[in-house]
C-alpha cells in the first residue's frame, strides 16, 4: 500500500517540478510585463521555438520513453529562457513578479489559445508554495534574486532527470524482467536504478532543506488536482493520494517524527528517504517477487530477503533520527487506527496492538511499549539466517504444502525423498527456534484470540475464544510435563525443542496423508509404510521421554492430562476420573510392562522408555505377521484362499527359515501355528463372521488371515498383561480363572460406566473363561485359558457381536415403532423376535450354513422350542408374558455359534447328530463344566469323578441330568457303568434344551454355573 502511494507521489512530483521549471523559463519568452513586446525575432528566440515540444518531452520522460538529448535540450532551453527573462523582462514592480503576471504571460505566449487553457488562481497558489520550498522567498511573488536560484535549481533538476532517464521505465512500472539466464544482468540494472532514485531523493532533499521551508502534505493533493486540469487529463492518483493521506501522515509522524500534517525543514531528508527507499522496495517486490517467472524462485527468495532487509534498514534509520528515537505503541495504534478510514473492514484495538507487541518482543526482543532501532537491527540481522532456512526448506515446499504426488516416483525414490524432507523440516525449525528472543505466556493466546474475535466476530458456532480457554489448561499442563516448569510460559530454551517435535508430528501427519490415507492395508507395500509410520510415531514419544530428566511420564502427570480430556469430553462422558485413573494404571503397569518385570513385583506406575519399546514390540509382531499374510495373498481374489493344512505347512516352512533377526515375526509364527493347527479352522467371511461347518473344506482368505492375526495379537496381549507365571506365558498355556477375573475386574468399572456391562453382572470373566474351555475349536476343558483358546474365543465374540448388530437392526424395524428409542432395557416379545430373526437369519448367518439348513427344515414348533432355549442360554429369564429385554437376548448369535461349533468339531459322520462315540470324544472339553455342576455331589461322594462321563452322556440323551427318583433309578440301573447300552442321540434341538436347562439352573443358583453374559 505504502509503495503504491510512493509511486503516485513520484510521478506527480516529477510533473510538478518540471512544470515549475517550465513556468520560470517560459516567463523569459515574452516582452517586459506591462511594457510593449520586443521585436518578433527576439521573442521567438526566447520563447516557443525551443519550448513548443516541452510538453510531449515531459510526458515521454514520465513513462520512460524520453530521449536523453531531447531532455537535455529542453532543460537547456529552459535555463536559457530564465537567463533572458532575468535580463530583459520587468514586471509592474521593478524587482519582482506576481503569480498572476507569470500566469498571464504563460497563457498568452506558451499555451495554445485555441485550447483556452487558464492557469487558475488555485494552481498559481500551489505553484508558489512549491516555488517557496525549492527557492525560498514569499508565496506571493518571485524576485529577481530567486531567478538566480531558479537557474541553479534547473541545473540540478537537469542533472537529476538526465541521470534518472535511463531508468524511468523501471520507475514507471513499464519494465520487464528477463528470463533466468539474463536475470543477473537485470538485477544489476535494477540496483543501478535504485542508486539513482536514492541519489535523486538526497539531492532534492538538500535543495529543499537549505531553504528552511515547510510544506503541508495536503497541499500536494490540491496541486495534483489542479495540474490534471491544466494538462486536460484525468489523473487517478490525486484521489488515491487523498484516500491514503491519513495513513501517509501517520507513517510520516511515526517514522520521521514531528507534526503529521507538514514536512518541516529538518524533516525533508528523512521524508525523502522514506519515500524513495519505500518506493524502491515496492519496485523490488513488483519485479523480482511478484512477477518473476517460476523458474526464478531462487531470485524471488533472494529479493524478498533483500527487500525485507532494506525495509527494516529504512525503519531503523528513520527511527534513529526521530527526536524520540522510538516508535511508541500508541503511535503504532494510531497508525493502524487510521487504516480503518481507508479500509472500513479493517479494525484494530489498543488491546490487539498490545498482544501483537508481545509477539514482536518474542521475535525481536525489546519492550512491548515501543519499537526501537535495536529492534529493527535485531530483525534485520535475522533476515539472512531466515533466508538460509527458507532456501533449505524450499526444495520440499510442495511436500510440506500437501501439493506433492508420491505416485510420480517409484516407491523407494518417494520414500527417500520424503525422508529427506522430514530431516530438513525438523532441522530447519529447530534452528529457527534459536531465533526466538524470549518467552511467551501461553495464556496470552486467549487474550489475542479474544481481541481478534471482539473486532471480527466469528460466525455462530465458530468462535475460538471459548475453545482456547477450555484447552489452555491441557496445553499448559502438557507443556509442563514435557518441557518442565510449573507455569504457563514457553521459555527461550523451549522453542527449538517444541518446534522440533511439532515438525516431527506434522511430518508424521503428512506421511499418513501421502502414503496411508484411503489406502488398503492388505497390500505389502502399504503395510511397510504403516510400519514406518508407527515406528516414527513411537520414536516421537520416546524422544519426548528423553527430554525429561526422569525419562518418564508418571501416572500422576498422565492423570492430569486425562482429567482435562474428560472435562473436554475427549474421553466418553461415562468414564469418571477414578475409572480413567484405573485404566491408566492397567495400561502402565500391565499392558506396557514386560511380563517378567510385572511378575517380579515391579510396577513402574509411569510411561517409561521400556513402555515405548513394549508397545513397539507388540506393534511390530502384529505388523510383521500382517505383511507376511499380505505377501502370501498377493494376487488373490477376494474369495481365493489356502486350506488349513496348506497354511499350516506354509507357516512351519516359514518358521524354520527364521532366525533371531526375525524376532517379531518368529514370535507371531509360534502363536499362529497353535491357532492354525485346529480341528475346526477359524475362517471368516467378508463380514468377519466365523464360518462354522465341517461339510466342506474351508479356505483361509486374506480376510480370514488378517482376522486371525488380530485375534492372536489381542490374546497375546491379554495373557502377557495378566498371567502370573512366566512359564505358562512362554509355553502359551495361558491364564487361570483367577488371573482372568483379576484382569477383568481391574477394568470392570470402565465397562460398566460405558454401558457395556450390567452392574449386576459379576460373572462375565468366568463365563468367558468357561466358553474358551468348552465351545471353541481348541477347548480342552482344563483349568487354563490357553493362547489358542483365547484366540478362538475373541474371533467368535467378534463374529457374534457383528451378527447381533445386523439382527438387532431388523428386530428394531419389525418389533418397535418408528422413532422409538431402543436400548438394552427395552422389552420385546419372543414371538416378534423369532419372526424378525427368521426373516433375515439365512442371509446374515450364512457363515453357519448347517444352522441355516436346520432352521429352514425344522418345523415351526421345533424351531420355536430351539430358539426359546437359545434365548435362555443367552440370558433371557422366562416369564408369563414371554417378553425379553433386548440386552438379555444380545448373546443369541454367540450361543448359536457355540452349538454349531460343537457339531463342527465332534459330529464326525456329519449327520447332524452327536452320537455315543462322538459324545465320548467330546467329553474332555465338558469335563470341567460337569465338575462345577456336580460339585455338591462330588463333595458328598454320591458321584465320583469317574462317573462324570456317564452323567455327560445321560444329559446328552435326555436333555438334563437325573434329578427325579425315576431318572436317578434309570441312571443307576441302566446307564451308569454300561457304555454298551448308551444310545446317545443329540441334535441341535436337544443341545439347545441342555443349554437352556443349564441357564435355568444358573438362574436358580448362580454360583453353580454362571450364564453367558454380554
Amino acid at each position: 500500500m505504502f509503495s503504491k502511494i510512493s509511486a503516485n507521489l513520484t510521478s506527480g512530483l516529477t510533473k510538478a517540478l518540471l512544470l515549475l521549471s517550465l513556468t520560470a523559463g517560459l516567463a523569459a519568452c515574452d516582452s517586459k510585463v506591462g511594457e510593449e513586446p520586443p521585436p518578433p525575432d527576439a521573442q521567438e528566440f526566447g520563447g516557443t521555438q525551443c519550448l513548443s515540444d516541452a510538453k510531449p518531452v515531459v510526458k515521454a520522460f514520465i513513462v520512460g520513453d524520453a530521449k536523453t538529448d531531447e531532455l537535455e535540450t529542453t532543460w537547456d532551453c529552459i535555463g536559457s529562457a530564465v537567463e533572458k527573462f532575468k535580463r530583459y523582462v520587468r514586471g509592474s514592480n521593478a524587482d519582482r513578479y506576481t503569480s498572476q503576471e507569470l500566469a498571464t504571460f504563460l497563457e498568452r505566449n506558451f499555451l495554445d489559445p485555441k485550447e483556452k487553457i487558464t492557469i487558475t488562481p488555485a494552481l498559481q497558489v500551489e505553484f508558489m508554495k512549491l516555488k517557496q520550498v525549492f527557492v525560498g522567498g514569499s508565496r506571493d511573488y518571485l524576485t529577481r534574486a530567486e531567478l538566480d536560484k531558479t537557474i541553479s535549481l534547473i541545473r540540478s533538476l537537469r542533472e537529476i532527470t538526465v541521470n534518472l532517464n535511463p531508468y524511468m521505465k523501471v520507475i514507471a512500472l513499464r519494465w520487464e524482467v528477463s528470463e533466468t539466464p539474463s536475470m543477473q544482468r537485470d538485477v544489476r540494472y535494477f540496483e543501478e536504478a535504485n542508486k539513482e532514485i536514492q541519489d535523486a531523493a538526497r539531492t532534492l532533499a538538500s535543495l529543499i532543506e537549505k531553504n528552511g521551508q515547510s510544506y503541508y502534505l495536503q497541499d500536494f493533493v490540491v496541486l495534483m488536482r489542479e495540474m490534471s486540469q491544466l494538462f486536460g487529463e484525468t489523473w487517478e492518483f490525486p484521489d488515491v493520494i487523498s484516500k491514503y493521506m491519513p495513513i501517509i501522515k501517520k507513517v510520516k509522524k511515526a517514522l520521521a517524527g514531528g507534526d503529521e500534517n507538514s514536512i518541516t525543514p529538518n524533516e525533508w531528508r528523512r521524508f525523502s528517504l522514506l519515500g524513495a527507499r519505500g518506493y524502491v522496495q515496492f519496485l523490488r517486490y513488483h519485479y523480482f517477487i511478484k512477477s518473476v517467472p517460476e523458474t526464478g524462485t531462487g531470485y524471488r527468495l533472494s529479493y524478498l530477503a533483500r527487500t525485507v532487509e532494506d525495509v527494516l534498514s529504512v525503519f531503523q534509520d528513520l527511527v534513529a533520527e526521530k527526536p524520540e528515537g522510538v516508535v511508541s505503541r500508541d503511535e503504532i495504534f494510531e497508525l493502524l487506527k487510521t487504516l480503518e478510514v481507508v479500509w472500513p473492514e479493517f479494525r484494530v484495538s489498543s488491546g490487539l496492538v498490545f498482544e501483537g507487541m508481545k509477539f514482536k518482543q518474542l521475535f525481536f526482543g525489546g519492550s512491548v511499549d515501543s519499537l526501537t532501532t535495536t529492534d529493527f537491527e535485531t530483525a534485520r540481522l535475522k533476515v539472512s539466517r531466515i533466508k538460509t532456512l527458507i532456501e533449505r526448506f524450499m526444495p520440499y515446499y510442495s511436500i510440506y504444502g500437501r501439493e506433492w504426488d508420491p505416485d510420480m516416483y517409484g516407491p523407494e525414490e518417494s520414500q527417500k525423498l520424503y525422508m529427506e524432507s522430514q530431516f530438513v523440516l525438523e532441522a530447519t525449525v529447530r534452528e529457527a527456534g534459536v531465533l526466538f528472543e524470549g518467552s511467551y505466556d501461553l495464556n496470552d493466546l486467549y487474550n489475542i484470540v479474544r481481541e481478534i474475535e471482539i473486532l471480527y466476530p466469528p460466525q455462530e458456532g465458530r468462535s475460538l475464544t471459548g475453545k482456547v480457554k477450555e484447552y489452555l489448561p491441557l496445553i499448559i499442563d502438557a507443556k509442563n510435563i514435557v518441557l518442565g516448569g510449573n507455569d504457563s510460559s514457553l521459555r527461550k530454551s523451549n522453542w527449538s525443542v517444541l518446534l522440533g517435535f511439532a515438525a516431527r508430528a506434522y511430518s508424521d501427519y503428512l506421511y499418513y496423508d501421502y502414503f496411508l490415507k484411503e489406502q488398503s492395508f492388505q497390500q505389502p507395500l502399504i503395510l511397510s509404510y504403516l510400519s514406518v509410520f508407527a515406528n516414527q510415531s513411537l520414536n516421537i514419544l520416546r524422544d519426548l521421554l528423553l527430554v525429561k530428566k526422569e525419562n518418564q511420564f508418571s501416572r500422576v502427570e498422565l492423570g492430569k492430562l486425562v482429567k482435562h480430556m474428560i472435562r473436554l469430553e475427549l474421553i466418553p462422558k461415562a468414564i469418571n476420573e477414578q475409572s480413567a485413573d484405573q485404566l491408566v494404571k492397567v495400561v502402565l503397569n500391565n499392558i506396557l510392562t514386560p511380563p517378567e518385570v510385572r511378575i517380579a513385583g515391579h510396577q513402574p506406575d509411569a510411561l517409561t522408555l521400556t513402555s515405548v519399546e513394549v508397545a513397539r514390540q507388540e506393534m511390530q509382531i502384529w505388523l510383521d505377521a500382517e505383511l507376511m499374510f499380505a505377501q502370501m495373498a498377493d494376487g488373490w481374489k477376494a474369495d481365493d484362499g489356502i486350506s488349513g493344512k496348506d497354511l499350516l505347512d506354509a507357516l512351519k516352512s516359514t518358521s524354520r527359515s527364521l532366525d533371531a533377526s526375525n524376532g517379531p515375526l518368529l514370535a507371531a509364527m509360534k502363536e499362529l501355528l497353535l491357532s492354525v493347527d485346529s480341528p475346526v479352522p477359524m475362517t471368516t467371511n467378508h463380514k468377519g463372521f466365523v464360518i462354522i461347518s465341517n461339510k466342506f473344506e474351508q479356505l483361509y482368505t486374506h480376510k480370514s488371515l488378517r482376522d486371525l492375526n488380530r485375534n492372536r495379537a489381542v490374546a497375546r496381549l491379554l495373557i502377557r498383561s495378566f498371567a502370573t507365571d512366566m512359564k505358562r506365558i512362554e509355553t502359551y498355556q495361558g491364564a487361570t480363572l483367577p488371573e482372568v477375573e483379576g484382569g477383568f475386574n481391574s477394568l470392570r468399572s470402565i465397562f460398566v460406566e460405558m454401558g457395556l456391562l450390567d452392574p449386576k453382572n459379576v460373572s462375565f470373566a468366568s463365563s468367558r473363561f468357561r466358553e474358551a474351555n468348552i465351545f471353541v475349536p481348541h477347548s480342552d476343558g482344563n483349568s487354563l485359558a490357553s493362547q489358542a483358546e483365547i484366540t478362538d474365543l475373541i474371533g467368535m465374540i467378534w463374529s457374534g457381536v457383528g451378527i447381533n448388530y445386523e439382527l438387532r437392526e431388523e428386530l428394531v424395524k419389525k418389533c418397535f415403532k418408528p422413532g422409538e428409542v431402543v436400548n438394552d432395557q427395552s422389552r420385546v416379545s419372543l414371538s416378534c423376535v423369532r419372526s424378525a430373526y427368521k426373516t433375515v437369519m439365512a442371509d446374515i448367518m450364512a457363515a453357519t450354513p448347517e444352522y441355516v439348513r436346520f432352521m429352514k427344515a425344522a418345523s415351526a414348533d421345533d424351531w420355536a422350542y430351539y430358539m426359546n432355549n437359545i434365548f435362555m442360554a443367552a440370558g433371557y429369564v422366562p416369564n408369563n408374558q414371554s417378553m425379553a429385554m433386548m440386552g438379555d437376548i444380545a448373546l443369541t448369535p454367540h450361543v448359536i455359534q457355540y452349538v454349531e461349533m460343537i457339531f463342527a468339531r465332534f459330529d464326525r459322520n456329519k449327520d447332524a447328530i452327536i452320537s455315543t462315540p462322538e459324545a465320548i470324544k467330546a467329553f474332555p472339553a465338558f469335563k470341567g463344566l460337569l465338575k462345577e455342576l456336580a460339585k455338591d455331589q462330588l463333595d458328598s461322594g454320591s458321584i465320583k469323578e469317574k462317573d462324570l462321563l456317564d452323567v455327560f452322556t445321560f444329559i446328552l440323551r435326555y436333555g438334563k441330568p437325573p434329578t427325579t427318583l425315576t431318572e436317578k433309578a434309570r441312571f443307576v440301573l441302566k446307564w451308569k457303568g454300561k457304555p454298551e447300552k448308551w444310545d446317545v442321540w443329540a441334535d441341535r434341538v436337544q443341545l439347545a434344551q441342555i443349554l437352556g436347562y443349564i441357564a435355568e439352573q444358573v438362574a436358580k443358583s448362580p454360583q453353580v454355573m454362571p450364564k453367558p453374559q454380554q
